[in-house]
């Protein structure tokens, strides 16, 4: 099966795989060098208001640890193989631009969200979000089942009783519960500009055929 996807994968849009393991080597090889690269990329609110731009994006491509590396890199890697059918370059370059900006602007102008931070999942669950979405049509149940799934526990993590250090012994650090929500968002704002641009094209390509 896992060869079937890959070869799928390969066939639909060879380049779309390069890129994706070309971003997953990225994000291996900044966990590899987090000690040093960390301080100059992650989030932090000073360092922002400084002028520090790029952090709005870099802060989620570093993570704490090679624990906290892994987890992501791992949901990332699963999100690309469950929906081949689904990504495509164009996709994976707006989600990387709009995403991960989103998700700081958000923490910066809502929270204002102190100290640091670090890590894929807030922009993660947008980029399971999106794929939900846009393919929505092709496995309507199933789709719907793990958005229920995610919703539940974005709804969870909001609430008094969700502890946001479950996970101290592995990554060192807290979950921060509304970069979650943030990307989720983020992905959902994206897919709907993508399906009603989908959909104006069709609506175009109707009218041109009458």
């Amino acid at each position: 099966m896992s060869s079937l996807k890959s070869s799928a994968l390969l066939q639909r849009d060879p380049k779309l795989f390069f890129w994706l393991v070309l971003f997953g080597a990225v994000l291996l090889l900044l966990g590899l060098a987090h000690a040093w690269v960390n301080p100059w990329l992650w989030y932090e609110t000073d360092a922002i208001a400084a002028g520090q731009l790029w952090r709005l994006w870099t802060a989620h491509l570093v993570h704490i640890n090679l624990w906290h590396l892994a987890m992501n890199l791992g949901g990332f890697a699963l999100c690309c193989y469950f929906f081949t059918d689904i990504y495509t370059r164009r996709l994976l370059l707006v989600w990387l631009l709009f995403a991960p900006l989103f998700v700081s602007l958000m923490m910066l102008w809502v929270d204002d969200t102190p100290g640091t931070y670090v890590g894929l999942s807030g922009v993660l669950h947008g980029w399971l979000i999106l794929a939900l979405l846009v393919g929505f049509r092709t496995h309507p149940w199933v789709h719907a089942l793990v958005l229920v799934l995610i919703s539940g526990r974005l709804i969870w993590e909001q609430l008094p009783a969700y502890d946001a250090d479950y996970l101290q012994g592995w990554i060192d650090g807290s979950v921060y519960v509304n970069a979650h929500l943030y990307g989720a968002m983020a992905g959902a704002l994206q897919a709907l500009g993508v399906i009603g641009l989908r959909r104006y094209r069709a609506a175009g390509t109707v009218g041109r055929d009458c």
